[in-house]
């Protein structure tokens, strides 16, 4: 299966995958992928507030959003309990981008 760019939906079947059994080094060998970042987005699937997940995913599907929700950033965000993620969702929301041209 190949997922492109779509973390989001990777993250997805790989806890769906879980769910069913299969064991993080399994899926990760059949993603060729490593276990550690296999297990990562599994946990920000676990552990994300929802309005993060719907935000991630959204991102997955419309290129016209601003990408705020990088997976490191997810794997970090996700251990605070689910109102502060929001609260720094909404942050990185509204804070000014930063890119080629800002320098």
């Amino acid at each position: 299966m190949d997922f492109g760019d779509n973390t989001c939906e990777l993250a997805l079947w790989c806890k769906l995958l879980r769910d069913k059994g299969w064991t993080g080094p399994r899926i990760a060998r059949e993603l060729a992928k490593s276990e550690g970042y296999v297990n990562n987005l599994i946990r920000v699937v676990d552990r994300a507030a929802p309005a993060v997940l719907l935000r991630w995913r959204a991102e997955s599907t419309d290129g016209a959003l601003a990408h705020v929700c990088a997976t490191d950033w997810l794997v970090q965000v996700c251990l605070l309990p689910h109102d502060q993620q929001e609260a720094e969702l909404a942050r990185r929301l509204t804070a000014p981008r930063r890119g080629p041209a800002a320098g």
